[in-house]
């Protein structure tokens, strides 16, 4: 490989990065596939996922091309640049190169997408987090739709007598039967959740609701919107709540 033409090649290759940081993880791969040809002649990337790349190197070169393995976020997975060409040491340093610019890529994407995540979701339920929820409320909503407010009746007591991770258990299990039922759930803070739901969607939520013991209110947009809509399925949980403790 003369001079110009490795100085040409490298050029492509740099254009073929150029952008990247404004790309999501999946669009990083996606122009990796399309592009890698315009660098590789007769070359393609492969993306297998980590479990099928056991047993090959963690980076280095392979039979018929060069693989890396990357570990996430937001997943790990393998990449193996396919090159017949791979045998020539120019080839060879091209390959190493050009995986170095991808891994780059894809961790920068990654983490952008990890911070993302943490910034919209909780932690511990992977439900929508109190952010979200209130940028979700400011959309206002449409005639039909509500609020409706949870709080667990008994975290502290499950708390107190069974450890924390017996109350996390409990959390999650609230969690999982909102999602099960198709339900718009937010984790508000420890034992408050938020569900945006239309009236036809009520009996479903009693049904996720019925083996667990939660004070619940509702509000309707034809009652409030925002913060007062807010406000008003807050009081009436209480109501509820309160209630419950008078006739214990």
């Amino acid at each position: 490989m003369n001079t110009e033409t490795l100085l040409l090649r490298l050029m492509l290759l740099h254009e073929t990065v150029v952008g990247y940081g404004s790309l999501s993880f999946s669009e990083v791969l996606a122009r990796a596939r399309e592009g890698v040809g315009w660098v590789f002649a007769g070359a393609q990337l492969k993306v297998l996922p980590a479990k099928a790349a056991r047993g090959l190197p963690g980076r280095g070169r392979l039979t018929g091309g060069y693989g890396a393995y990357y570990p996430g976020p937001p997943y790990p997975l393998y990449l193996f640049l396919v090159h017949p060409g791979i045998e020539e040491p120019g080839e060879l340093r091209l390959a190493a190169l050009y995986l170095d610019y991808l891994l780059s890529a894809l961790k920068g994407a990654g983490y952008r997408e990890e911070l993302e995540r943490q910034a919209r979701y909780d932690w511990l339920t992977g439900l929508g987090n109190r952010r979200a929820f209130e940028r979700r409320l400011e959309e206002g909503l449409s005639p039909g739709w509500g609020l409706a407010l949870l709080d667990l009746d008994n975290l502290k007591q499950v708390n107190d007598s069974q450890g924390h991770l017996a109350g996390d258990r409990l959390i999650i299990g609230l969690a999982h039967a909102l999602r099960a039922v198709g339900l718009e759930a937010y984790r508000l803070a420890g034992d408050e959740f938020a569900v945006f739901l239309q009236q036809k969607d009520v009996f479903q939520l009693h049904q996720a609701l019925q083996s667990m013991a939660v004070s619940l209110g509702v509000a309707w947009a034809e009652e409030a919107q925002g913060k007062a809509l807010l406000a008003l399925a807050d009081s009436r949980m209480y109501a509820q709540k309160s209630a419950k403790k008078c006739l214990r």
